[in-house]
């Protein structure tokens, strides 16, 4: 009977004492059901479990971001960063000792600032929860699985609760992963926006451009707009590349703000 069972799977290597006492009760749940309705169980309930992990851990994470939701606030001021017009920074990233090389040449800087994102209008100043929350508000499960894929027998049902503890584990896992994710993209966005205030202020970066169109009426047959004012960006503004023109002498680096976001 165990050799029916061991019939088409794939065992770890197994020590002399585990083949003397091999028996049914010792065989992986998946060995005493066919490779196919493994497969067909395994489908249904690895995302089942994975979406309770990632649900379950998500509302601790969030609950523990509330929790610091005063401090948070206060590492993290974007309303203070908004330029006039309501124009959020560009976010600029610095490299230290940077190398940049093809076939035919190689740069070295001792800094290498990038602009890598420009310059854009807001009626809101963003916050920590539109960067940290992302991806971590889990609704329930609406719809189980058709009867067809659920468990019958006992190996089964014991092979059904191994992959969904195992999809709880992978979905719990997950969580953690969008919270870092996230948190390197905040950190990544204000701390690029404050570079970016202190790089203006010694002239090494030029502001944006921003045309205002005041017009009394605009609109067509399905719309009017009574007292309108278009407000263009027409300049994002970049780099200043004339060290002639810089204001003063580089220094540090912003520091990062990453504590606050753990």
């Amino acid at each position: 009977m165990a050799g029916c069972l061991m019939a088409g799977h794939v065992h770890a290597e197994m020590s002399l004492d585990d083949l003397a006492n091999l028996s049914v009760d010792s065989m992986p749940a998946a060995a005493a059901i066919s490779p196919a309705r493994a497969n067909m169980l395994s489908e249904a309930a690895l995302p089942l479990g994975s979406h309770r992990g990632l649900a379950d851990r998500s509302a601790v994470l969030v609950a523990e971001l509330e929790a610091r939701a005063s401090r948070l606030d206060t590492i993290y001021r974007f309303n203070a960063l908004v330029m006039t017009n309501g124009v959020l920074p560009p976010v600029i990233s610095e490299a230290r000792d940077a190398i940049e090389a093809t076939n035919d040449q190689i740069r070295v800087a001792d800094r290498m600032y990038k602009i890598i994102a420009p310059a854009r209008f807001i009626t809101i100043a963003p916050s920590w929860r539109d960067y940290l929350l992302v991806g971590l508000r889990i609704k329930p499960v609406q719809e189980l699985p058709f009867a067809a894929v659920l468990p019958k027998t006992g190996a089964e049902r014991a092979y059904w609760k191994e992959q969904i503890m195992l999809g709880y584990a992978q979905g719990q896992k997950l969580a953690d992963q969008i919270l870092e994710t996230n948190r390197a993209r905040l950190d990544r966005d204000y701390i690029g926006m404050l570079r970016y205030s202190e790089l203006l202020n010694k002239g090494m970066v030029s502001e944006p451009s921003v045309a205002v169109a005041p017009s009394i009426v605009s609109g067509d047959r399905n719309q009017l707009n009574v007292g309108d004012t278009l407000y263009r960006v027409t300049d994002h503004g970049g780099f200043v590349t004339d060290p002639g023109k810089w204001q003063a002498t580089v220094g540090p680096a912003t520091g990062t703000s990453r504590e606050g976001a753990k």
